[in-house]
Protein backbone atom coordinates (compact mmCIF):
# COMPACT_ATOMS: atom_id res chain seq x y z
CA UNK A 1 0.00 0.00 0.00
CA UNK A 2 2.47 2.12 1.15
CA UNK A 3 4.35 1.72 -2.04
CA UNK A 4 1.44 3.13 -4.50
CA UNK A 5 -0.02 5.63 -2.66
CA UNK A 6 1.09 8.18 0.14
CA UNK A 7 -1.69 9.00 3.35
CA UNK A 8 -1.53 11.71 6.09
CA UNK A 9 -2.22 11.80 9.60
CA UNK A 10 -3.99 14.52 10.66
CA UNK A 11 -2.60 15.43 13.76
CA UNK A 12 0.91 16.81 11.67
CA UNK A 13 -1.20 18.76 9.02
CA UNK A 14 -0.79 22.55 10.28
CA UNK A 15 2.98 22.44 11.90
CA UNK A 16 4.76 20.89 8.78
CA UNK A 17 3.07 22.13 5.80
CA UNK A 18 4.82 23.94 3.38
CA UNK A 19 2.15 26.20 1.60
CA UNK A 20 2.26 26.13 -2.05
CA UNK A 21 0.93 29.24 -4.35
CA UNK A 22 -1.87 29.38 -4.82
CA UNK A 23 -3.53 26.70 -1.78
CA UNK A 24 -5.84 27.76 0.20
CA UNK A 25 -6.80 25.63 3.93
CA UNK A 26 -9.91 23.85 4.40
CA UNK A 27 -11.80 23.47 7.36
CA UNK A 28 -10.89 19.94 7.44
CA UNK A 29 -6.84 20.65 6.97
CA UNK A 30 -6.09 19.62 3.92
CA UNK A 31 -5.79 22.22 0.71
CA UNK A 32 -7.00 23.38 -2.33
CA UNK A 33 -5.97 24.39 -5.55
CA UNK A 34 -8.13 24.91 -8.65
CA UNK A 35 -5.95 27.33 -10.97
CA UNK A 36 -2.44 27.91 -11.14
CA UNK A 37 -0.58 29.19 -14.42
CA UNK A 38 1.06 26.93 -16.87
CA UNK A 39 4.17 25.19 -16.48
CA UNK A 40 7.28 26.31 -18.06
CA UNK A 41 8.50 25.25 -21.28
CA UNK A 42 11.46 23.10 -21.64
CA UNK A 43 14.63 25.38 -22.60
CA UNK A 44 15.67 23.21 -25.28
CA UNK A 45 14.02 19.81 -26.68
CA UNK A 46 15.68 16.88 -26.03
CA UNK A 47 17.47 15.77 -29.53
CA UNK A 48 15.18 13.34 -31.70
CA UNK A 49 16.53 9.70 -32.15
CA UNK A 50 17.67 9.53 -36.19
CA UNK A 51 15.31 6.85 -37.67
CA UNK A 52 17.31 3.75 -40.59
CA UNK A 53 15.76 5.56 -43.19
CA UNK A 54 17.23 8.81 -41.90
CA UNK A 55 20.37 7.28 -40.90
CA UNK A 56 20.53 5.76 -44.98
CA UNK A 57 19.86 8.63 -46.37
CA UNK A 58 21.96 10.68 -45.08
CA UNK A 59 25.60 8.38 -45.69
CA UNK A 60 24.17 7.79 -49.19
CA UNK A 61 23.50 11.34 -49.44
CA UNK A 62 19.96 10.15 -50.65
CA UNK A 63 16.45 11.32 -49.79
CA UNK A 64 14.31 9.90 -47.15
CA UNK A 65 12.05 8.49 -49.43
CA UNK A 66 14.58 6.82 -51.28
CA UNK A 67 15.96 5.22 -48.14
CA UNK A 68 13.12 3.72 -47.37
CA UNK A 69 12.73 2.53 -50.61
CA UNK A 70 16.12 0.75 -50.68
CA UNK A 71 15.29 -0.90 -46.78
CA UNK A 72 12.91 -3.35 -48.40
CA UNK A 73 12.98 -5.98 -51.00
CA UNK A 74 11.20 -5.24 -54.28
CA UNK A 75 7.50 -6.14 -55.04
CA UNK A 76 8.87 -8.66 -57.55
CA UNK A 77 10.93 -10.45 -54.85
CA UNK A 78 8.31 -10.39 -52.19
CA UNK A 79 5.70 -12.36 -54.52
CA UNK A 80 8.28 -14.79 -55.39
CA UNK A 81 9.56 -14.82 -51.47
CA UNK A 82 5.82 -15.78 -50.75
CA UNK A 83 5.39 -18.35 -53.12
CA UNK A 84 8.00 -20.20 -51.40
CA UNK A 85 6.68 -19.43 -48.08
CA UNK A 86 3.87 -21.15 -48.66
CA UNK A 87 5.83 -24.00 -50.16
CA UNK A 88 7.87 -24.66 -47.04
CA UNK A 89 5.08 -24.39 -45.20
CA UNK A 90 3.28 -27.02 -47.15
CA UNK A 91 6.48 -29.30 -47.51
CA UNK A 92 8.80 -28.60 -44.91
CA UNK A 93 6.39 -27.97 -41.74
CA UNK A 94 8.52 -29.96 -39.15
CA UNK A 95 11.35 -27.86 -39.82
CA UNK A 96 10.14 -24.63 -41.28
CA UNK A 97 10.07 -21.86 -38.83
CA UNK A 98 9.38 -18.77 -40.99
CA UNK A 99 10.36 -16.16 -43.23
CA UNK A 100 11.76 -12.18 -42.34
CA UNK A 101 13.12 -9.59 -44.00
CA UNK A 102 17.30 -9.22 -43.26
CA UNK A 103 19.67 -6.56 -44.40
CA UNK A 104 23.20 -7.74 -44.14
CA UNK A 105 23.81 -5.11 -45.71
CA UNK A 106 21.20 -5.12 -48.76
CA UNK A 107 17.57 -6.42 -48.06
CA UNK A 108 16.72 -9.51 -48.63
CA UNK A 109 14.64 -12.38 -47.72
CA UNK A 110 15.56 -15.22 -45.11
CA UNK A 111 14.07 -18.55 -44.62
CA UNK A 112 14.73 -20.16 -41.07
CA UNK A 113 14.85 -23.55 -40.20
CA UNK A 114 15.37 -25.65 -36.89
CA UNK A 115 18.23 -27.21 -38.36
CA UNK A 116 20.22 -27.85 -41.86
CA UNK A 117 19.10 -24.64 -43.10
CA UNK A 118 21.08 -23.94 -45.74
CA UNK A 119 20.45 -27.89 -46.96
CA UNK A 120 17.01 -27.55 -46.81
CA UNK A 121 16.63 -24.42 -48.70
CA UNK A 122 18.73 -25.43 -51.25
CA UNK A 123 16.33 -28.04 -52.16
CA UNK A 124 13.74 -25.57 -53.17
CA UNK A 125 15.62 -22.67 -54.54
CA UNK A 126 18.84 -21.28 -55.98
CA UNK A 127 17.71 -17.89 -55.78
CA UNK A 128 20.25 -15.69 -54.82
CA UNK A 129 17.59 -13.47 -53.36
CA UNK A 130 17.18 -15.62 -50.88
CA UNK A 131 18.99 -17.17 -47.91
CA UNK A 132 19.21 -19.36 -44.95
CA UNK A 133 19.28 -18.81 -41.07
CA UNK A 134 19.22 -21.68 -38.72
CA UNK A 135 17.41 -21.75 -35.22
CA UNK A 136 14.25 -20.58 -33.64
CA UNK A 137 10.90 -23.29 -33.53
CA UNK A 138 7.85 -23.42 -35.22
CA UNK A 139 5.17 -20.77 -33.47
CA UNK A 140 2.97 -23.73 -32.94
CA UNK A 141 5.12 -25.53 -31.23
CA UNK A 142 5.42 -22.24 -28.91
CA UNK A 143 1.96 -21.22 -28.49
CA UNK A 144 0.87 -23.69 -25.94
CA UNK A 145 3.53 -22.39 -23.93
CA UNK A 146 1.94 -18.68 -24.26
CA UNK A 147 -1.37 -19.43 -23.76
CA UNK A 148 -0.77 -21.70 -20.61
CA UNK A 149 1.67 -18.71 -18.94
CA UNK A 150 0.14 -16.30 -20.10
CA UNK A 151 -4.02 -17.93 -18.16
CA UNK A 152 -1.57 -18.61 -15.10
CA UNK A 153 -0.37 -14.68 -15.02
CA UNK A 154 -3.12 -12.98 -15.87
CA UNK A 155 -4.97 -13.40 -12.32
CA UNK A 156 -2.43 -11.68 -10.47
CA UNK A 157 -2.21 -8.49 -12.63
CA UNK A 158 1.51 -8.78 -13.51
CA UNK A 159 1.37 -9.28 -17.13
CA UNK A 160 1.88 -5.73 -19.66
CA UNK A 161 2.05 -7.82 -22.76
CA UNK A 162 3.57 -11.14 -24.37
CA UNK A 163 4.96 -12.32 -28.01
CA UNK A 164 5.67 -15.92 -29.40
CA UNK A 165 9.10 -15.08 -30.83
CA UNK A 166 9.36 -18.34 -33.56
CA UNK A 167 12.71 -16.77 -34.75
CA UNK A 168 14.20 -16.93 -31.48
CA UNK A 169 12.78 -19.69 -30.18
CA UNK A 170 11.24 -18.76 -27.46
CA UNK A 171 8.26 -17.06 -25.53
CA UNK A 172 8.37 -13.54 -24.04
CA UNK A 173 6.82 -11.62 -21.53
CA UNK A 174 6.82 -7.96 -20.36
CA UNK A 175 6.07 -7.77 -16.62
CA UNK A 176 3.90 -5.02 -14.76
CA UNK A 177 5.84 -5.55 -11.81
CA UNK A 178 9.26 -5.73 -10.71
CA UNK A 179 11.59 -9.42 -10.16
CA UNK A 180 11.58 -9.58 -6.55
CA UNK A 181 7.11 -8.87 -6.53
CA UNK A 182 7.30 -11.82 -9.03
CA UNK A 183 9.48 -13.82 -7.43
CA UNK A 184 7.10 -13.57 -4.38
CA UNK A 185 4.41 -14.59 -5.82
CA UNK A 186 5.68 -17.14 -8.07
CA UNK A 187 6.91 -18.78 -5.06
CA UNK A 188 3.98 -18.70 -3.51
CA UNK A 189 2.54 -20.54 -6.67
CA UNK A 190 4.90 -23.01 -7.32
CA UNK A 191 6.15 -21.95 -10.66
CA UNK A 192 8.79 -22.86 -12.81
CA UNK A 193 9.11 -22.16 -15.97
CA UNK A 194 10.04 -23.62 -18.64
CA UNK A 195 13.35 -22.73 -20.52
CA UNK A 196 12.03 -21.53 -23.64
CA UNK A 197 9.81 -18.70 -21.69
CA UNK A 198 11.79 -15.39 -20.97
CA UNK A 199 10.56 -12.67 -18.38
CA UNK A 200 11.15 -8.89 -18.74
CA UNK A 201 10.95 -6.88 -15.54
CA UNK A 202 10.29 -2.65 -14.91
CA UNK A 203 12.93 -1.45 -12.65
CA UNK A 204 11.44 -1.34 -8.66
CA UNK A 205 8.84 1.45 -7.91
CA UNK A 206 10.01 4.96 -7.84
CA UNK A 207 10.22 4.47 -3.98
CA UNK A 208 9.89 8.74 -3.78
CA UNK A 209 6.11 9.70 -3.86
CA UNK A 210 4.89 12.82 -1.58
CA UNK A 211 7.75 15.34 -0.37
CA UNK A 212 7.41 15.42 3.62
CA UNK A 213 6.15 19.04 3.66
CA UNK A 214 3.41 18.54 1.12
CA UNK A 215 2.41 15.49 2.73
CA UNK A 216 -0.11 16.80 5.28
CA UNK A 217 -2.33 19.16 2.40
CA UNK A 218 -3.32 16.11 0.71
CA UNK A 219 -5.18 13.36 1.87
CA UNK A 220 -3.90 10.88 -1.20
CA UNK A 221 -1.55 11.03 -3.73
CA UNK A 222 -2.41 8.02 -5.30
CA UNK A 223 -0.31 6.01 -7.93
CA UNK A 224 -0.76 2.34 -9.63
CA UNK A 225 0.70 -0.38 -7.95
CA UNK A 226 1.56 -1.76 -11.90
CA UNK A 227 3.75 -1.00 -14.49
CA UNK A 228 1.29 -0.14 -17.44
CA UNK A 229 1.31 -2.57 -20.01
CA UNK A 230 0.27 -1.33 -23.65
CA UNK A 231 -0.59 2.59 -23.46
CA UNK A 232 -2.94 3.58 -25.56
CA UNK A 233 -1.78 7.22 -27.82
CA UNK A 234 -4.83 9.29 -27.63
CA UNK A 235 -3.85 12.77 -25.94
CA UNK A 236 -6.41 12.99 -23.59
CA UNK A 237 -6.91 16.38 -21.31
CA UNK A 238 -8.82 18.13 -18.59
CA UNK A 239 -7.45 20.52 -15.38
CA UNK A 240 -6.02 18.85 -12.88
CA UNK A 241 -7.30 20.32 -9.29
CA UNK A 242 -6.57 19.71 -5.06
CA UNK A 243 -10.15 19.86 -3.86
CA UNK A 244 -10.21 19.18 0.08
CA UNK A 245 -7.09 17.21 0.16
CA UNK A 246 -8.12 14.78 -3.34
CA UNK A 247 -7.00 15.30 -6.57
CA UNK A 248 -9.59 15.36 -9.72
CA UNK A 249 -9.64 16.16 -12.97
CA UNK A 250 -12.23 18.54 -14.31
CA UNK A 251 -13.09 17.51 -18.10
CA UNK A 252 -15.78 18.89 -19.97
CA UNK A 253 -19.01 16.66 -19.58
CA UNK A 254 -16.84 14.45 -17.08
CA UNK A 255 -17.82 16.48 -13.78
CA UNK A 256 -14.75 15.99 -11.27
CA UNK A 257 -13.57 12.07 -11.63
CA UNK A 258 -10.97 11.06 -8.56
CA UNK A 259 -7.02 10.67 -9.59
CA UNK A 260 -4.94 7.55 -9.86
CA UNK A 261 -1.58 8.74 -10.99
CA UNK A 262 1.09 6.62 -12.62
CA UNK A 263 3.70 4.32 -10.53
CA UNK A 264 6.27 6.44 -10.46
CA UNK A 265 5.26 10.01 -10.32
CA UNK A 266 6.40 12.49 -7.45
CA UNK A 267 4.59 15.35 -5.81
CA UNK A 268 6.51 18.67 -4.39
CA UNK A 269 7.05 22.11 -5.29
CA UNK A 270 8.60 23.45 -8.85
CA UNK A 271 10.84 25.99 -8.79
CA UNK A 272 8.17 29.02 -9.08
CA UNK A 273 6.59 27.57 -5.77
CA UNK A 274 3.42 25.78 -7.13
CA UNK A 275 2.77 21.83 -6.08
CA UNK A 276 3.53 19.91 -8.98
CA UNK A 277 3.69 16.30 -10.05
CA UNK A 278 7.06 15.31 -11.81
CA UNK A 279 7.66 12.07 -14.04
CA UNK A 280 11.51 10.96 -13.25
CA UNK A 281 11.98 9.60 -16.69
CA UNK A 282 13.67 12.68 -18.03
CA UNK A 283 15.25 16.19 -17.19
CA UNK A 284 12.50 18.18 -15.96
CA UNK A 285 14.22 21.90 -17.92
CA UNK A 286 15.03 19.48 -21.01
CA UNK A 287 11.95 17.10 -21.65
CA UNK A 288 10.92 15.51 -18.88
CA UNK A 289 6.77 15.67 -17.93
CA UNK A 290 5.74 17.94 -15.36
CA UNK A 291 2.19 19.21 -14.67
CA UNK A 292 1.37 21.86 -11.91
CA UNK A 293 -1.79 21.24 -9.92
CA UNK A 294 -4.19 23.69 -11.54
CA UNK A 295 -2.90 23.89 -14.89
CA UNK A 296 -4.65 22.36 -17.82
CA UNK A 297 -2.83 18.82 -18.35
CA UNK A 298 -2.01 16.41 -21.13
CA UNK A 299 -1.99 12.30 -20.86
CA UNK A 300 -1.65 9.48 -23.42
CA UNK A 301 -5.19 7.27 -22.50
CA UNK A 302 -7.15 5.92 -22.00
CA UNK A 303 -6.01 3.67 -19.63
CA UNK A 304 -8.47 1.86 -16.94
CA UNK A 305 -8.11 2.17 -13.10
CA UNK A 306 -8.52 -1.65 -11.96
CA UNK A 307 -10.36 -1.95 -8.46
CA UNK A 308 -7.56 -4.35 -7.58
CA UNK A 309 -4.98 -1.97 -7.80
CA UNK A 310 -3.81 -1.02 -4.60
CA UNK A 311 -3.91 2.40 -5.55
CA UNK A 312 -7.26 2.45 -6.44
CA UNK A 313 -8.46 0.76 -2.48
CA UNK A 314 -6.12 3.31 -0.86
CA UNK A 315 -8.47 6.57 -3.18
CA UNK A 316 -11.24 4.91 -2.40
CA UNK A 317 -10.40 5.14 1.53
CA UNK A 318 -9.33 8.33 1.02
CA UNK A 319 -11.54 10.43 -0.77
CA UNK A 320 -14.92 8.26 -1.40
CA UNK A 321 -16.88 6.53 -4.01
CA UNK A 322 -17.25 7.81 -7.99
CA UNK A 323 -15.29 7.41 -11.60
CA UNK A 324 -12.01 7.57 -11.33
CA UNK A 325 -9.44 8.41 -14.45
CA UNK A 326 -6.09 7.21 -14.40
CA UNK A 327 -3.86 9.77 -15.99
CA UNK A 328 -0.44 8.23 -15.67
CA UNK A 329 2.39 11.14 -16.60
CA UNK A 330 0.57 14.17 -16.92
CA UNK A 331 2.00 17.23 -18.18
CA UNK A 332 1.47 20.94 -18.96
CA UNK A 333 -0.62 21.32 -21.60
CA UNK A 334 1.27 24.60 -22.71
CA UNK A 335 4.33 22.78 -22.33
CA UNK A 336 3.26 19.91 -24.04
CA UNK A 337 2.61 21.70 -27.20
CA UNK A 338 6.00 23.74 -26.43
CA UNK A 339 7.64 20.44 -26.84
CA UNK A 340 6.10 18.72 -29.20
CA UNK A 341 4.83 21.92 -31.97
CA UNK A 342 1.99 20.76 -34.05
CA UNK A 343 2.70 19.79 -37.45
CA UNK A 344 0.66 21.50 -40.61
Amino acid sequence: MLGSCATQAPLSREAKSSRPIGATLEPSGFATILRAPPSSVPRARPPRSESEPERIARERGIPVAEAERLMNPDEAVREAAMALDRRLKAQAADDYVGVRIVRDPEPRFAFQFRRDAAATLARFTSDARFVAREGGRPREALQPVFDTWWKRFAPHRILGGGSVMAFEGNVQFDMSVDEATYRAIAEREGWELPPELQLHFPPPQNPRSVDPALAPLVRIFAREDRSPGVVLTAALGGRLVLRDGCFRMQAQGDGEPLVLFGRDVELRLDDAGYMAVFDPQGSDAFGGRVARVGERVVWSGPRGADEADAGVRALRAACGSGPIVAIGEPEGAQRFEGRRPRTR
